[in-house]
């Protein structure tokens, strides 16, 4: 229930936002404004101010600003404080500013998520994998216990000093079969520790995304993969391997939760941002978490970073979504998925819930500029082949452009609603049919160091 109200107060304050950024344009442009409303339907509250009517109606789903002329009509004769009585350009402004302030509050959101301090997970410093033959001052199973004589405690802090020391070498302290030791290894390229040596990282499930594949099929955070088509698996690396480059669109997945094990086929789907290799829809297991303060400069910095790399990668989706039509069923998201990722969110703390906050408004930015009618975009449209071809598109010709419109944007939503609905459903079943069929193991060993000894 809290989870419910936080997302009607989150959706509030973005839609508010929104319909503050036609207002203000609006108001900049000498067009009169009637009515601003926080939702749909009959009012729940309401006051007037001036010539504008506030209120706050009975559906929180959206919201509107009623401006003065903004119908548009045969008739050419139009007030000076009516919306199609401005030149196109300033009803451009007007229907533009709107998913402009949804951009600008995603930026305000990221650089305060950094601000309040972000908390992340990260990898103990145990070496897991090394996929370059020439390193061998290192081995799998070290424990990586100093840089350059600066004590680590996360996977992550031997890249950052790597990365800011200018010596060729940088000075590594390990534990090796509970020797120590000490080696020197060339600093030419610091990626080198996600690249060419990997963190020690067992097949634990640390995070389950909703309504992906190991969503519906009921996997769980603490989860340990055991085999994959029947072949063993000792990491994550191999897991992740065997998933990606399947040759079919099925696997047959091995389980232990809490000292039982199942097994499980699973239906996967192609990740768009991944040239289509396939996906489950797993995070690992990060042991350590860390918290990194930013003062403003760096807060701004990392935020308008973030605000940039967020909208490429929403836009190049939906470029790769509109090359590829048949991934729609696994691209659109419901208010139903919405609360099962905020749910999620929450437990990460308040950056974590800003930086989710401030996703969905990008995503309503680009939602409301898609070139659809009855959506800014399209509206955006509409005034902008009025300004190249100097005479609106024919009143009945926009009226019908609207209707498919809304018929399109309300089979949309039925099917994000339906599809949602379906993955819950099939989340919960799975989940019922594993607690039947599960049977007793051994527990396996974790850390790598403790196999190496024996």
């Amino acid at each position: 229930m809290i989870t419910i109200i936080g997302i009607i107060i989150a959706l509030g304050i973005l839609i508010l936002v929104h319909e503050s950024g036609h207002f203000l344009a609006a108001k900049m442009t000498g067009v009169k404004v009637e009515k601003f409303s926080i939702g749909f339907g009959s009012p729940i509250f309401s006051i007037t101010r001036g010539e504008t009517e506030y209120c706050i109606s009975a559906i929180p789903l959206g919201g509107f600003v009623k401006m003065k002329g903004e119908i548009s009509s045969e008739n050419n004769e139009f007030d000076g404080d009516e919306f199609m009585a401005k030149t196109w350009l300033q009803r451009v402004f007007i229907a533009f500013n709107g998913p402009f302030f949804n951009l600008i509050l995603a930026f305000i959101l990221f650089i305060f998520s950094f601000f309040v301090g972000r908390t992340y997970e990260d990898q103990l410093p145990l070496v897991g994998k090394i996929n370059n033959i020439g390193i061998t001052q290192i081995q799998k199973g070290d424990e990586i216990l100093a840089v350059d004589e600066v004590e680590i405690s996360s996977w992550s802090e031997i890249y950052k000093i790597s990365s800011k020391s200018k010596n060729n070498e940088i000075k590594l302290k390990l534990s090796r079969n509970k020797e120590i030791l000490t080696v020197n290894i060339p600093n030419n390229d610091p990626t080198i520790w996600y690249k060419d040596i990997y963190a020690f990282a067992p097949a634990i499930v640390g995070d389950v995304i909703s309504g992906l594949p190991a969503y519906q099929a009921g996997l769980k955070i603490g989860d340990r993969i055991l085999a994959i088509n029947g072949v063993e698996i000792n990491d994550w690396y191999e897991m992740r391997d065997l998933i990606v480059n399947n040759p079919k669109n099925v696997i047959s997945i091995k389980i232990e939760r809490d000292g039982n094990e199942f097994s499980k086929n699973i239906k996967l789907d192609e990740n768009l941002m991944s040239n289509n290799e396939k996906i489950l829809g797993i995070n690992q297991k990060l042991p350590i978490k860390l918290t990194e303060h930013y003062n403003l400069i760096e807060s701004v910095k990392y935020g308008t970073m973030t605000t940039i790399n967020a909208v490429s990668i929403y836009y190049i989706s939906l470029y790769k979504l509109l090359l590829n039509p048949s991934s729609l069923k696994t691209s659109v998201a419901s208010p139903v998925m919405i609360v099962s990722m905020s749910k999620q969110t929450a437990e990460k703390g308040l950056s974590a819930i800003l930086m989710l906050i401030a996703s969905i408004s990008i995503m309503l930015m680009i939602m409301n500029l898609l070139p659809i009618p009855v959506l800014d975009g399209g509206q955006i449209f509409f005034f902008t082949i009025e300004g190249i071809f100097k005479k609106p598109i024919p009143f009945k010709i926009q009226g019908i452009m609207q209707q498919i419109g809304i018929i399109l944007l309300l089979g949309l939503s039925i099917f994000a609603i339906f599809n949602d609905v379906n993955k819950v459903v099939n989340r919960t079943k799975s989940i019922s049919e594993q607690n039947q069929i599960s049977a007793p193991i051994k527990q396996s060993i974790e850390n790598p160091q403790e196999k190496s000894d024996e």
